[in-house]
């Protein structure tokens, strides 16, 4: 099993040998270098595709056609039928009646442009990539898978998932994790659910109406809850379990919000586009005391002996963005007009507690200096790629259960931890629950992404709280006032300790 991320900063490699290689380096060395099989008839591909522009991942598949792979995308088509127009005017038939057309959304437009810009030299592979390589996927809300399935001679040996789409934001622009697994059982249950989507049947039990199939088909929600019902309580040791979305209900939802309730030590949880209401729920109660940080915890008989704390746990949540007030109150206000009201809870409730600890992405900001004539200018310390436009930092989907015990749960895949995820999107996912190797990876990079997002928020926030220089926020303590938090058993940073002895 292969771990692999890419970061908006740099990549980091790094190998463990054994019986199951971790190897952790940039996402696109993982897709191009280690996924594409060579020459030869024997090979096949199956992907699924939601963001497809990334040119040297597009001709790596044309390559691999061009090779004799047998290779089949499965990628995301969506748009809306709008008025059509000629030189600026609405175009209307014989009865006065407004003419619509199809038009594509931008993703999908941007992928077939992708699409068609690759050349070969050979009529024959051109003709294969453009009519036998593609299958359309109309009929979900969302198409948000991302994997690769490698087939010897029909049978599915590994497959190449988590959050990173085919493009160079992904690659260069933001936090993402690529992940192969090695292990036949699970790619098979990969192949019968890309088996499923290649049919393009209804994502919901509620018939889209754009879709051009016999009303009869079974919607994949219907398929996937038939195949995996909601699972039920914590998985058993050393197992792995793959679930695929959509589902009837959010049921794996309030499954992922059990699992982060039932964390004795620590959770490490990435939320891109916010935190559901299961999960904050679980977020905004202080947690339960550890039986005993003796028990579990991969830490040195001698270390061991000398924690006796009963301190409830730490959980860390990086998260994209800072959260708005005023979405946090048009949100609040929506509840209540619903008669939820009182069980809403975001951010703004679970920052206060003294379990968690929270960064989220930022820039290192400059303070405004005045100049003359009453201008001003600002000190430009750090800057985006500019390659991505909706996720800045953190598009990972995961999150970790006690990652430094011997018995870590690693959550991971496509989807956002959300209900949309969940029930109405084409999403996977995968429980790890026990493999210390791949939690110490998670963990290593997790932590690392933590740390330098949560020193950047802290020194902004010095600089909006009206500090007179940049440099006060980092100036040398010469006395050991500092250590004193570190000891101070209400102080995270105690906590913090404790765990990580």
């Amino acid at each position: 099993m292969d771990v692999y991320y890419q970061s908006a900063d740099h990549s980091r490699s790094s190998k463990e040998e054994g019986g199951m290689r971790m190897a952790i380096k940039g996402v696109r060395g993982s897709f191009v270098g280690v996924h594409l099989p060579g020459k030869s008839s024997s090979w096949q591909l199956r992907v699924t595709a939601y963001e497809f522009t990334h040119k040297e991942v597009i001709h790596a598949f044309a390559a691999a056609v061009e090779r004799g792979v047998d290779v089949k995308i499965i990628h995301h088509v969506k748009g809306s039928h709008r008025p059509k127009t000629r030189y600026n005017d609405v175009v209307k038939d014989k009865d006065g009646k407004v003419v619509k057309e199809w038009v594509p959304d931008k993703t999908t437009s941007d992928t077939q442009h992708a699409i068609d810009a690759v050349g070969f030299q050979s009529l024959d592979h051109a003709r294969i990539w453009h009519h036998d390589t593609f299958i359309e996927r109309h009929t979900s809300s969302i198409m948000h898978n991302k994997f690769i399935i490698l087939l010897r001679d029909g049978k599915p040996v590994e497959v190449w998932t988590g959050s990173t789409n085919f493009t160079e934001s992904a690659f260069y622009g933001q936090s993402n994790v690529g992940h192969i697994v090695r292990d036949e059982d699970v790619a098979q249950h990969y192949l019968s659910y890309w088996d499923k989507l290649a049919l393009d049947p209804p994502g919901r039990s509620k018939r889209h109406s754009g879709s051009s199939h016999d009303e009869d088909a079974v919607p994949m929600d219907e398929i996937n809850q038939q195949l995996q019902p909601d699972p039920a309580g914590a998985q058993p040791h050393d197992t792995m379990a793959v679930f695929f979305s959509p589902r009837k209900t959010s049921g794996l939802l309030d499954w992922y919000a059990d699992r982060m309730g039932d964390a004795a030590d620590s959770v490490h949880f990435t939320a891109a586009f916010g935190v559901s209401q299961p999960l904050a729920h679980v977020l905004n109660q202080d947690g339960k005391p550890s039986p005993s940080h003796e028990v579990g915890v991969r830490r040195s008989p001698r270390i061991a002996r000398r924690i006796k704390t009963d301190d409830k746990l730490l959980r860390y949540i990086l998260l994209d963005s800072q959260p708005s007030e005023h979405s946090s109150e048009k949100s609040r206000a929506s509840a209540k007009k619903k008669g939820r009201g009182n069980d809403y809870c975001d951010y703004f409730d679970f920052k206060k507690l003294k379990s968690n600890r929270i960064a989220y992405g930022a820039v290192l900001s400059g303070r405004m200096e005045e100049v003359e004539d009453g201008a001003s200018s600002s000190e430009h310390l750090e800057s985006l790629t500019g390659l991505s436009t909706f996720v800045d930092f953190f598009h990972t989907k995961f999150m970790m259960i006690d990652a430094l015990t011997d018995n870590p749960t690693i959550i991971t895949g496509s989807a956002n931890f959300s209900i949309a995820s969940t029930e109405q999107n084409d999403e996977n996912m995968l429980a790890i629950q026990g493999d210390t190797a791949v939690a110490d990876v998670y963990f290593t990079e997790f932590m690392r992404l933590f740390d330098h997002f949560y020193s950047r928020d802290k020194r902004n926030e010095s600089l909006g709280k009206g500090s007179k220089s940049p440099r006060a926020w980092i100036d040398v303590v010469e006395d050991d006032s500092w250590m004193k938090k570190f000891f101070d058993p209400s102080h995270q940073l105690f906590r913090e300790r404790v765990l990580l002895s």
